[in-house]
């Protein structure tokens, strides 16, 4: 019995690093995009401290960095857009913030659970982008104005 003990331990550990390994694989071209956004941010801006990472995947894809620049002494978000665009820099505190984004979703929604928070742009707008489970039990998102928290649209999947 201990053979069958040592080979099923043997084959959990080469099922756990193929996972592993299979998991490194599929997240390089994401890392690659947040390294490139962040290189552009880095010469554009003067990007130079990054407290926090979202990834946008909307009509556009986009990489948002909130930071602080060279010159800068507040955080200041920055938009980086996949493809060839324009970058976008705002002062943190000109816009809500991720826990007040969460409030409102709250208040307007009542969602059973939110699932992510993500900061993004659409057509030039920056946005919130909330994804949660409504009290239907739907997959839903809700999206914001990052500048006064407005409501800008929201959609759910049918069950």
């Amino acid at each position: 019995m201990k053979k069958w003990g040592w080979l099923a331990l043997i084959f959990l550990g080469i099922l756990i690093w193929q996972a592993w390994s299979i998991y490194g694989e599929a997240m390089v071209p994401k890392r690659s995009m947040v390294e490139k956004a962040f290189a552009r941010a880095k010469e554009a801006v003067g990007l130079v401290d990054v407290k926090k990472v979202y990834t946008y995947y909307g009509d556009e894809a986009c990489t948002v960095f909130i930071g602080r620049t060279k010159q800068e002494e507040t955080d200041v978000v920055v938009w980086v857009p996949e493809k060839k665009g324009d970058i976008v820099v705002k002062k943190a505190n000109s816009g809500i913030s991720e826990a007040e984004a969460r409030a409102i979703l709250q208040r307007d929604r009542h969602p059973q659970r939110v699932i992510d928070v993500t900061l993004g742009m659409e057509k030039g707008v920056p946005l919130w982008e909330l994804t949660y489970i409504d009290a239907e039990g739907r997959y839903s998102f809700y999206y914001l104005h990052f500048a006064d928290g407005s409501f800008l649209k929201r959609y759910s999947f049918q069950r």
